[in-house]
């Protein structure tokens, strides 16, 4: 009775933990069984970089598997290596879809993992579902240094419009759930913290970038520098630091 009443309490807690919301159980598993049912997951990234700080990964199920929340049953994702089974903070959003968040610890060292979802009943504490495993790959690939060949227009007329700029060059990409190529304006290249401006950027291809340079940098003569970035751009505390940039491109404003 000891043993019931004190799950009872961390039931309760769960449900305090994840969101309450609606949902429908479709799986008709065996109460108590912990096997493996015929069902499918994907994952939203499958990949990160070593020392990626915490990340959310999306949880997609199939029509043959859907999540469970709310009355005695809920969800929970769990993250697996080395025999060692986690269960990361997971958040219901539907009945075909949850989130969770990866900490960065999961993150420290290169291997590879698996992510499967399992459905519990809190009322029996036990596990009634269980869905395939999905690998999730965690890689010590350093982030490649990119380069600019060119940037076209180069030359634009004081108090022109916003100007659309094409960056040829290389090594551009998406490299992790925040670290992408990303375009700057700046006076002072080596110093993007303080004398950069992020542009809206666009990854075209691994050799091409498309950068917004918006109106109110465009309407006094001037002699900048176009620079990218492959790094964290959500990571303004850092300033930036550390994080691999290409060769600096004159962009020059004319009377």
């Amino acid at each position: 009775m000891l043993r019931r009443f004190s799950w009872m309490a961390v039931g309760f807690l769960t449900v305090w933990q994840f969101a309450c919301s609606g949902g429908t159980f479709r799986q008709s598993p065996n109460p108590g069984s912990s096997g493996t049912l015929s069902a499918n997951i994907s994952i939203s990234p499958a990949s990160a970089i070593v020392g990626s700080p915490d990340l959310t990964l999306t949880i997609d199920g199939s029509n043959t598997f859907t999540f469970a929340q709310g009355g005695v049953h809920y969800s929970i994702v769990v993250w697996s290596q080395g025999g060692i089974h986690t269960p990361l903070l997971t958040t219901f959003v539907s009945g075909s879809q949850l989130t969770a968040t990866l900490p960065a610890a999961l993150l420290a060292s290169s291997g590879i993992a698996t992510i499967h979802v399992e459905i519990w009943d809190r009322i029996e504490n036990t596990r009634v579902a269980t869905s395939s495993k999905v690998a999730f790959q965690v890689t010590s690939t350093p982030t490649p240094t990119p380069s600019i060949s060119s940037v076209s227009p180069s030359t634009v007329a004081a108090g022109s419009p916003d100007v659309t700029i094409t960056i040829d060059g290389s090594n551009f990409g998406q490299f992790g759930h925040f670290i992408r190529s990303t375009a700057f304006l700046a006076t002072v290249p080596s110093n993007l913290h303080d004398t950069g401006t992020m542009l809206q950027t666009s990854i075209v291809s691994s050799n091409q970038l498309i950068a917004v340079i918006p109106a109110p940098l465009l309407q006094s003569p001037t002699s900048l520098q176009i620079v990218v970035m492959n790094g964290d751009v959500m990571g303004m505390s850092d300033g930036f630091f550390g994080y691999p940039r290409s060769n600096s491109v004159a962009f020059t404003v004319t009377p």
